[in-house]
This record gives structure tokens, C-alpha cells and sequence, in this order.
């Protein structure tokens, strides 16, 4: 907030005692700049390198998020948040193993079992459903800010085909990829074609996959434990197909009072998988509320990140509903998802790696605090993050009386 002060300093030039009018223009507002930050503020030591992998010391923040740069043998590439790190690097090492598989006898022998279908006939890679859109920005980066165009389309093509489902691949790739510490709905085309062939190989060629065999090196991790659900949902992931979860999440968003329309808008979005929808309408079933005014927001996902983000700001909510105040609403202010409490406070989800105080987040936290002056109804002002802020950015907004909570999924 820019603030007007009177000029108390001595001229110190002829010009300036020509002057008749003692006051100055408001002081222009300091502001923390974006740049490189040390990665093991964010990252955790056993994945800043393994066998087959290493990340860079400094990644690159934009205020919000951080871009990475991940190396793996003579490929170097740059990932966007700590949540797609994390997946990312799990992916390489599912990808190394299942190579691995695919080259012993007792592969070779099941795929000779399963009659050597055509491996195109039933792989479901996964493509960029909207195009290229390597230079957007991506989840709290965007929809802290603007807000893109709905978009809308069929199903994730990582769920697979028809064919797959009934002849037991699709399920094959599931108990396949949670061995592996992977998700069976990823984006990545590799690993799709290769949980793909692999799945074939168990459900159509009798393969065996022991858990020596499927055991992952390298800080690959398990990736339910990284989805902050439940054993149930857990279960419900593992044990359920796209149809099923898709059935299931349907009936929750009927019982929120979400219409058919809006409901099959999220539904058939392509950019959230089984998984990610599943956890996200989970979360938001928490709550208790009608979620139509966030499942608009969450329909302008652009990117598998921004599906992501819609999905942890969910997660946050519900955090916020059972431990810290029953939600009342949810809905939109500013082109931002909040929620109204039971106790009057508006309460702001974000999902974020390192939140700094720029000239960008300055401006959406003054159009946040100008809402205690809109509206009676609201008697406070808090904001929640899976991730963390800087010390200026956390003192900024308590001077303005929001509360500010980091971490929130990490708690317990």
C-alpha cells in the first residue's frame, strides 16, 4: 500500500527553495525481486541427487513458483514446482526399472503368451491435449493473477481405451505404477508406453511381477504417501477404474448440488485424470459446500500443473475445514477461489512453492484486504499455503491484519 508523508529533510538546492509546496509524491514501494533461490530450502536432501539423477543448487523463482533444472545422463531439463519435481524424478527412476523388465526372459515369454497384439492398438500415450504451451505460466503463477478461458474436452487420454479396461490392462498399469511410486494416469509419454507394454505382458501374458523385481532405486518415493489422502481414497484409487472413480465422483458433486452440466465440465476436462479429479471432488465433498463456484475456476486449467494446483487448493480447504473453522461457502473474489467461515472470516487457498512480496502479489492482497471494507459479512481475512513466504511477504500481510498460515498440508 503506498502511503503519502510530509518532507521534513532541509532543501539542499536553490531549485528546491524555489519550491512552495513542502510535500512530495508518494514514496514508490520497495518490492522483493524474483530470482534464483537455494533448491534445498524447498527439496528435501535424498532428492537432490541419486543413481540416475541430480538437481541443480538454485532454481529459479517467479514470485510464486520455483523452476527446477533436473538431470538425468545427458538430458537436462527445467520442471516448474516442487510438486512436478517430485513426480518427475520418481518417473525416471519407474521408467529405468521398467526398461529393465522389458528386457528379460520371462518378458519376452509373456509377451509371446499374450499373442503379440499390436502394442498401438491399446497404448493410450498421452499428447498435449490444448497444443503447445511451454511458455504460460502455470498454477498459483496464473490463477493468482489473470484467469484463462474454460476449456473443455473428452476423456484423459492416460486413462487408455475401451479395449484395455476389458481385457484387464488398465488395471494391470495401476498395480504396476503404485509399485513403481508412479502415477498410471501420467503425462509422460515414456512412461505410459512402457507401463503400457508391461501391463500387457502381466494381464495378457501371465509376466509375475515380485516386489524384488518392481523395487525402485534412488529416492523414487511412493506416491500415494505424496497425495495426502487416506487409506480409504488410497484404497478407492488403487482398486478402481477411470469409469469407476468418474461414477463416484460424479454422485459426490450431485450430492454437493452441482448441476449434470458443470459436473460433466470437470468430468471430461483433459488435463484432470482419474486420480486427480477423484482427490480433488474428495476434498471438496469434506467441505460440505456447493462447489460450483470453484469447479468454474478449476475448469480453466491449461496444464497438467495447473490441474494440480486446482486440486491442492481443494486440499488446503478441506485442511482448513476440519481444523481450523467449518466452511460456510465457497466462491470467488477478485477471479480468486476463497471460502467464507462460520466465523465470518474469507479465507484465501493458495498452492505455491516460495511466495515473495512482488509488486503482482502487493496488488491481490490489496483488492483481498479491500473486501473487509465491501462486505459486513466478512470479519476477517486469512490466507493458506501448502507451501512457504517470505519473511517480508509474511510481515507484509500481517500489517494488514490477514492471516497467513504456510505448510498447512504438512501438518498432521
Amino acid at each position: 500500500m503506498k502511503s503519502k508523508y510530509i518532507l521534513i529533510a532541509p532543501f539542499l538546492s536553490i531549485a528546491a527553495l524555489a519550491q512552495t509546496d513542502t510535500t512530495t509524491s508518494p514514496a514508490p514501494q520497495t518490492f522483493e525481486t524474483p530470482g534464483r533461490v537455494p533448491t534445498k530450502m524447498f527439496i528435501a536432501a535424498d532428492l537432490m541427487s541419486g543413481p540416475l539423477d541430480s538437481v541443480g543448487d538454485f532454481a529459479e523463482n517467479d514470485g510464486m513458483n520455483n523452476t527446477y533444472f533436473l538431470y538425468s545422463g545427458n538430458d537436462a531439463s527445467t520442471v516448474t514446482t516442487g510438486i512436478a519435481l517430485r513426480t518427475r524424478i520418481r518417473e525416471i527412476y519407474a521408467i529405468d526399472k521398467l526398461r529393465e523388465m522389458s528386457k528379460t526372459d520371462e518378458f519376452t515369454k509373456a509377451m509371446a503368451n499374450a499373442g503379440r497384439q499390436k502394442v498401438e492398438g491399446v497404448v493410450g500415450i498421452v499428447t498435449n491435449p490444448l497444443g503447445t504451451m511451454q511458455n504460460i505460466p502455470r498454477g498459483a503463477s496464473r490463477f493468482f493473477g489473470r484467469i484463462g478461458e474454460g476449456l473443455k474436452g473428452g476423456r484423459t487420454e492416460g486413462e487408455g481405451n475401451a479395449v484395455q479396461s476389458m481385457i484387464g490392462v488398465s488395471k494391470a498399469k495401476v498395480a504396476l505404477a503404485v509399485k513403481l511410486g508412479v502415477s498410471p494416469y501420467t503425462y509422460n509419454q515414456e512412461l505410459q508406453t512402457q507401463l503400457t507394454n508391461n501391463a500387457r505382458a502381466i494381464a495378457l501374458g501371465g509376466l509375475v511381477v515380485s516386489a524384488a523385481t518392481a523395487a525402485v532405486g534412488g529416492p523414487a518415493g511412493d506416491v500415494l504417501m505424496g497425495l495426502n489422502v487416506n487409506q480409504t481414497l488410497q484404497q478407492t484409487l488403487v482398486n478402481s477404474t477411470p469409469d469407476d472413480l468418474r461414477i463416484l465422483n460424479r454422485k459426490k458433486l450431485f450430492a454437493l448440488g452441482v448441476t449434470r452440466e458443470n459436473a460433466d465440465a470437470i468430468l471430461m476436462h483433459p488435463w484432470y485424470s482419474p486420480w486427480t479429479e477423484t482427490i480433488m471432488i474428495d476434498a471438496l465433498s469434506t467441505t460440505g459446500v456447493d462447489p460450483t463456484a470453484f469447479l468454474a475456476n478449476a475448469c480453466n486449467a491449461l496444464t497438467e500443473e495447473d490441474a494440480i494446483y486446482f486440486e491442492r487448493l481443494a486440499q488446503v480447504l478441506a485442511r482448513y475445514h476440519t481444523k481450523k473453522a467449518e466452511l460456510r461457502s465457497l466462491r470467488t473474489e477478485s477471479k480468486v477461489v476463497c471460502a467464507l467461515d462460520a466465523n465470518g472470516t474469507l479465507v484465501f487457498p493458495l498452492s505455491c512453492d516460495f511466495a515473495i512480496w512482488t509488486e503482482r502479489a502487493a496488488g491481490r492482497v490489496g483488492e483481498i484486504a479491500a473486501l473487509m471494507q465491501g462486505e459486513d459479512n466478512i470479519k476477517g481475512l486469512a490466507v493458506w499455503v501448502d507451501g512457504k513466504a517470505s519473511d517480508r511477504a509474511t510481515q507484509e500481510l500481517k500489517n494488514r491484519k490477514i492471516e497467513l498460515v504456510t505448510s498447512v498440508l504438512d501438518q498432521k
